[in-house]
């Protein structure tokens, strides 16, 4: 029975996952063609409250014409199978998807929903996970279905299954597509066992488009997701979890939807939970693109000190760092960018250049040389390597994802290999190099951010010399919104940057980009305008903020179909 379930389970997936997680055309997000509109309300406010911002808002995000998403079907990310499945069935605890099933394609290290689907590379390693969780099932049949006190009579399993099955599809269900299950089980259970009966039934729940695809295509006639979708739309964007996992029924999807205030109080709740951190950490992370230990690019003959268990050690301090800055009521990205205190472990202690026992308590750090995450070690060695500073790549980084701004690809035909000069430093190099067309086009805002951090060295220790001359993290830029800035030190031009606009502006669209699975459109620039003049007024930078505006928008309460 296990493999005929299976089979049509994979019959129903492979058909769903043809349409690329989309329902109605092009990609989630798409610019439609509605009527022109007026300023909204907040826009309103906003220009009253602080013009000279407003006209900057206006200007990073010019477009007047809001149109909801398209609809879609969107497949689970491995972190949200995990924590979905972890939610229906608590007692497994075997391995997790992310340790199973390859990575779907990233796109600047995000996972854009448009990616996320089912292929050769990836449905068998997630049908053997399934499978172990079936095993488990087997072993363990009352985890799944509870009849033993009732002597497991067949009304019993009937409402047991149902009630399972409706777990698993987070309430998007029908009483027919119910009872078709329940019906299954039943005769299963007559024809090979509760054990084997119970094993089927996750295997085909879980193996089900239902399970492993969010429904973001059912709404009313006005364009609003119907209550279980909305539900779902918001518990997993913001946490990454199904309702239950957050305190939420998918059984009364609509408990917490009925006006603003109850809304309102829904998303705080949401916000507030362990999961909600828990994705806010996994942002910072995939933000900053911090490496695991075995992804570093370091060459351990040019930096022996870089051991796997310094690797560990950088990530750790990083990971202690996020969760301590993040952990309060309202956290700022000012805690995470200005701050000169971080869990400085002993085995971190030499790149550092401090003496630590351990690091259960922040320490002090050097304020002339260090300044928040960006120059944490777990950091800078992730934009590194192998035996360079790789001030380019460090460059590039900066450009595209902490400051968003536009940077194509190299002209054809150009060499982009530096020559060797083991007299020059590596800005002599650099700068030597792209100091000409075509090349200086671009390198004129990549160079400013590899240059300020060369005071670093490729494992993020602190050094004064490169190649025998004094280091230069100088730097003079004039494409930020404040005027031209001027810096001679590292953690001066951090401060500057990270005081910007330009940079605000780039962490609002960065974390829209993570949470909705798509990058932005024109139709969402009245909600990226309030989320960056929300988080940009009196320098509040509340993170908290930005998510409860998100969480709130029409993005994740209404969908259309694309002409």
């Amino acid at each position: 029975m296990q493999s005929s379930a299976r089979l049509i389970a994979c019959i129903l997936l492979m058909f769903v996952a043809g349409c690329e997680g989309r329902i109605g055309g092009p990609a989630a997000g798409s610019s439609g063609s509605p009527g022109a509109p007026g300023p909204t309300p907040h826009d309103q406010m906003a220009q009253g409250s602080n013009p000279s911002l407003f006209a900057v808002a206006s200007s990073y995000f010019p477009g007047q014409q809001a149109a909801p998403g398209a609809k879609r079907l969107f497949r689970l990310t491995r972190t949200q199978l995990d924590l979905t499945a972890k939610t229906l069935l608590p007692a497994y605890a075997g391995k997790p998807a992310l340790a199973v099933v390859p990575p779907d394609p990233l796109q600047t290290n995000y996972e854009y929903a448009a990616n996320l689907s089912f292929n050769d590379a990836n449905f068998t390693p997630y049908s053997n996970w399934v499978d172990g969780i079936a095993a488990a099932a087997r072993a363990n049949p009352s985890s799944v279905v509870d009849c033993a006190a009732a002597g497991n009579t067949p009304a019993c399993l009937q409402a047991g299954a149902r009630a399972f099955v409706a777990r698993a599809f987070r309430g998007v269900t029908s009483d027919a597509q119910l009872a078709r299950f329940a019906d299954f089980f039943t005769s299963s259970v007559a024809q090979v066992g509760l054990p084997d009966a119970t094993a089927d039934l996750v295997s085909l729940v879980m193996t089900s488009p239902s399970f492993v695809y969010r429904d973001e295509v059912q709404t009313d006639a006005a364009g609003a997701l119907l209550p279980a979708q909305r539900l779902q739309s918001m518990t997993y964007t913001l946490a990454d979890a199904p309702p239950e996992a957050v305190g939420l029924s998918s059984a009364a999807p609509g408990a917490g939807l009925q006006d603003a205030a109850s809304l309102g109080a829904t998303i705080e709740g949401i916000l507030a939970t362990p999961a909600a951190r828990a994705k806010l950490m996994r942002f910072f992370l995939a933000w900053l693109e911090v490496r695991d230990v075995d992804q570093y690019t370091i060459d351990p003959t040019a930096f022996p000190e870089f051991t796997p268990a310094v690797a560990a050690a950088a990530i750790e301090e990083t990971r202690a760092f996020l969760t301590k800055q993040l952990a309060g009521a309202a956290p700022t990205l000012k805690d995470v960018t200005q701050s000169t205190r971080s869990f400085v472990s002993s085995t971190l202690a030499s790149i550092y250049g401090v003496t630590r026992s351990s690091a259960t308590e922040m320490i002090d750090l050097d304020p002339t040389q260090r300044l928040g995450v960006f120059t944490q070690p777990a950091v800078i060695a992730s934009h590194s390597g192998p035996t360079t500073t790789r001030l380019v790549k460090r460059g590039v980084f900066f450009v595209r994802k902490v400051m968003c701004m536009p940077l194509g690809a190299p002209p054809p035909g150009v060499n982009t290999n530096i020559p060797p000069n083991a007299t020059a430093t590596e800005r002599e190099r650099i700068g030597t190099a792209t100091a000409n067309l075509p090349c200086s086009g671009c390198h004129a805002f990549i160079n400013p951010f590899g240059f300020m951090m060369e005071s670093f060295d490729p494992i993020g220790r602190w050094r004064t010399m490169d190649a025998g001359h004094p280091v230069d993290p100088s730097v003079s830029v004039s494409f930020l919104d404040e005027g031209p800035l001027a810096a001679t030190t590292a953690v001066e031009a951090l401060k500057g940057f990270t005081g910007s606009l330009k940079f605000k502006q780039c962490f609002a669209r960065q974390l829209f980009r993570f949470y909705l699975g798509r990058e932005e459109t024109a139709a969402d620039d009245p909600l990226l305008r309030q989320m960056f003049f929300d988080f940009a007024a009196n320098d509040e930078q509340a993170i908290i903020k930005l998510l409860r505006t998100l969480g709130n928008a029409p993005a994740l309460s209404q969908r259309r179909e694309l002409p």
